[in-house]
């Protein structure tokens, strides 16, 4: 049986000792719906959790939708109160996801959907502007209490044949030679969506954009191997695809659909600790059934998952925690997967086992 304590926590409810935190609830402080989860730690060890507030309905932009964020000095034990990050006086913000660089500069990007667009409604034909879904950059030299106005980084890496484009939500890095990679999902001219990353080596002061991974791929994470080179998996279908590239995570030239790894076409999410890479996921052919599994050869086979959440769950995503723990924010709900977002810390040894 699960108990709270006065920190917040939930206790048990599960095989193998999680510590358990809700973080956000539908219908908290007024808002309809809270999703999409992103995640960092400070390099003074805050965590800072992000997530959309949907303010009228649980719907993707064109929604009207803010990003919030809580604060934990202690590890994810005990959290501070709802903040906002960023909200827009006319159409909304969300799909927020997060960056550290080795300074200590956090990146958030997210979506800016001007009244009436989200990726269904966007259009071609203009770089940016009122028709087009718009890719945003802020940035915080003090630990996240402070951000710099948001950049419109559209411009910089879109085709303006494209029909719609976003930045993945999550938690994304920097590889060890500076490079920041950021996974997008495009829309083409032809409608095709596909899985690709834009990429700074100069710390967000121009950008580039590679080709699409494959056809039918959509949000992703990307995480630098041992060996220089980069593992991306991605939602597709019900099995998640995955591919290495050499290049920096411009062009992949081994992609397959991973048998092992059963999906319900959700984000998850993915973090290299050490030798181990980490995954996240909803492992069934709906919205349910959170595992988190580890891998210590380079994604190309995995160990036995080990549940989070056997309910409805979608998005998740996972970083390492200073000390070697684990960090995982996640949706999940009893009647549905997005009633609330959790946090839950792990022992990465635990997850290893398998």
């Amino acid at each position: 049986m699960r108990r709270r304590d006065l920190a917040g926590v939930l206790w048990g409810g599960a095989a193998w000792g999680q510590q358990r935190v809700e973080l956000f609830r539908r219908g908290q402080e007024g808002v309809h719906t809270y999703r999409i989860p992103a995640l960092i730690e400070t390099r003074g060890g805050d965590l800072l959790a992000v997530a959309d507030a949907r303010l009228d309905s649980d719907r993707d932009l064109p929604g009207r939708i803010r990003l919030v964020m809580r604060r934990s000095g202690d590890g994810g034990r005990s959290w501070g109160a709802i903040t906002t990050l960023k909200e827009v006086r006319e159409g909304g913000v969300g799909d927020a996801s997060l960056l550290r660089e080795r300074d200590g500069r956090i990146w958030c990007f997210f979506a800016y959907g001007p009244p009436g667009i989200g990726f269904p409604t966007a259009q071609a034909g203009e770089l940016t502007g009122p028709t087009v879904l718009q890719s945003w950059a802020m940035h915080s030299d003090d630990a996240g209490r402070s951000w710099t106005q948001p950049v419109d980084l559209t411009p910089r890496i879109r085709d303006r044949r494209w029909q719609a484009m976003f930045p993945t939500s999550g938690t994304h890095f920097v590889t060890r030679r500076g490079r920041m990679v950021v996974p997008m999902v495009v829309r083409d001219e032809n409608g095709v969506i596909s899985s690709r990353n834009a990429y700074s080596d100069d710390r967000g002061k121009t950008w580039a954009i590679g080709p699409g991974i494959r056809p039918g791929s959509d949000e992703s994470k990307a995480v630098e191997l041992a060996n220089g080179e980069m593992y991306q998996n991605m939602r597709y279908r019900n099995q998640r695809l995955v591919g290495w590239s050499r290049d920096g995570g411009v062009s992949f030239d081994r992609v397959r659909e991973d048998e092992q790894l059963t999906d319900a076409v959700c984000n998850a999410g993915l973090a290299r600790v050490g030798r181990w890479l980490v995954l996240t996921n909803a492992a069934s052919r709906k919205r349910e059934n959170l595992v988190i599994r580890a891998s210590g050869d380079g994604g190309w086979s995995w160990g036995a998952p080990r549940v989070l959440h056997a309910g409805p769950a979608a998005y998740s995503t996972v970083i390492g925690l200073r000390g070697g723990d684990l960090g995982v924010l996640y949706e999940c709900g009893e009647q549905g997967p997005t009633e609330r977002i959790e946090f839950q810390r792990l022992k990465l040894a635990e997850v290893a086992k398998g």
